[in-house]
């Protein structure tokens, strides 16, 4: 039997905008800590403050896809049980999801992140894709896991993509697990790039790839490198 604390964090959409709604009027963060909500269509908004979600679970699709955000998001140890979608989003902010879990693909495509990205510890099942994207601070993809996923019969490729992607700083990707390829053409980082003890079952592809920095590939595996 649910508690009764543990109705009132079960949050209905209605009240899931109410809380963006009087937050914003209050001029403080959109505090979703710990709730669990039916989705968050938050896409082509202008959102002034950041936003909370850390151990928050959300049962269907999480959409900011073409929205502003003065400020960055917490999803730190958030479970997703859908897709995914910040494509084009620009905070100010970082975006941190420190061990959360997504039950779909992760796209981050042509997002513009004034902050760091920390991807620490995330598992997905299915792809992550950061092509495109602009981090200005540093980006932590380390101890990720990245797993195929099997929905209505086919199979999504558990592969991680940074093509074209620009981080004008370190990239660790250290200790992670790809069950596909790790896709990095035409990347650009300005420092360097950690892959050690990172296990990838299908391709790494670096071709063209502009690293400023040491790349640091110490027992990382792989079947196949494109250079």
């Amino acid at each position: 039997m649910p508690t009764q604390n543990s109705k009132k964090n079960i949050l209905t959409k209605q009240q899931v905008r109410d809380e963006i709604i009087v937050a914003q009027a209050e001029e403080r963060e959109i505090d979703f800590k710990g709730k669990t909500l039916p989705a968050l269509p938050l896409d082509k908004k202008e959102i002034d403050q950041s936003i909370n979600l850390e151990n928050a679970t959300i049962n269907g699709a999480v959409n900011l896809s073409e929205t502003t955000i003065k400020g960055g998001i917490n999803l730190k140890g958030a479970v997703i049980n859908s897709s995914f979608y910040l494509g084009a989003i620009e905070t100010t902010g970082s975006i941190d999801m420190t061990n959360a879990k997504v039950k779909g693909g992760v796209n981050f495509v042509g997002a513009k992140i004034d902050g760091d990205i920390i991807l620490q510890g995330l598992m997905v099942d299915g792809f992550l894709t950061l092509n495109k994207t602009e981090i200005k601070g540093s980006a932590n993809l380390n101890n990720m896991e990245v797993r195929d996923a099997y929905q209505a019969g086919l199979i999504i490729k558990g592969d991680v993509y940074l093509r074209e992607t620009v981080i004008p700083h370190n990239l660790d990707l250290a200790n992670c697990f790809i069950e596909g390829s790790l896709d990095m053409m035409k990347i650009y980082v300005g420092g360097n790039v950690n892959l050690s003890n990172t296990e990838i079952r299908e391709i790494m592809i670096i071709k063209e790839a502009m690293i400023k920095g040491h790349l640091n590939t110490e027992e990382t595996t792989q079947k196949e490198i494109i250079k």
